[in-house]
């Protein structure tokens, strides 16, 4: 197998005709590993046995490591996943009856846009499903970071239509069946999101 060589090595035995098709790979390449992560990144570029250009990017940075070890974490981010997945059943729940709940612009768009936290949750938790530590340094924020702020929006965003649900009963607005239906699935949103939220101790990252 034919080692990789790096950007200089490599460069100067490229031929004229394969410089536009090497340009374009270190270009595609190069959005992969962008922002404040491009230093944990190197561009490695090799030739196929074709005689074509293969542009790839390398890890090069710290290793990361959840902090109170991959079995508590293991554990963690399943338990999270099935919190997300009752969390979507909720959602649809809510959408499925007609209610006066969703007619009202305050009520129904928060709720609404609950969807992006749980939806971003779901996609992190459902690529970590086979994580093997070590992990790079834009994976591990995710958890750090990213993971309690989503938890939190997915907390907030139904709260705020079950107070504009409560605020919409006190006031006289309209009565549906399907509210009686809105309410419970929104408050089980809001408590998905709340035990997500109580999980993010035990998905806390250290650098290795």
């Amino acid at each position: 197998m034919q080692k990789p060589l790096c950007y200089n090595q490599i460069w100067t035995g490229i031929t004229p005709e394969l410089r536009p098709a090497a340009e374009s790979g270190t270009r595609k390449a190069g959005h992969m590993a962008k922002g404040k992560y491009i230093k944990d990144y190197r561009i490695v570029e090799s030739i196929n046995s074709r005689g074509g250009v293969r542009v790839e990017t390398e890890y090069i940075g710290a290793p990361y490591y959840f902090l109170l070890g991959s079995e508590t974490a293991g554990k963690s981010r399943r338990l999270s996943l099935l919190l997300c997945l009752a969390g979507w059943c909720a959602f649809i729940g809510a959408l499925i009856p007609n209610s006066a709940g969703m007619r009202t612009l305050y009520v129904s768009l928060p709720f609404a846009f609950s969807a992006l936290p749980l939806g971003l949750m779901s996609s992190l938790l459902l690529g970590a499903l086979r994580l093997k530590e070590p992990m790079e340094h834009r994976l591990a924020d995710r958890f750090e970071n990213r993971f309690p702020a989503q938890a939190l929006a997915m907390t907030a965003l139904p709260g705020a239509a079950l107070i504009g649900e409560g605020i919409r009963w006190a006031t006289g607005g309209s009565m549906l069946p399907g509210d009686a239906v809105f309410a419970p699935c929104a408050a089980a949103l809001c408590l998905c999101g709340a035990l997500c939220f109580g999980q993010r101790g035990r998905l806390r990252t250290r650098k290795g």
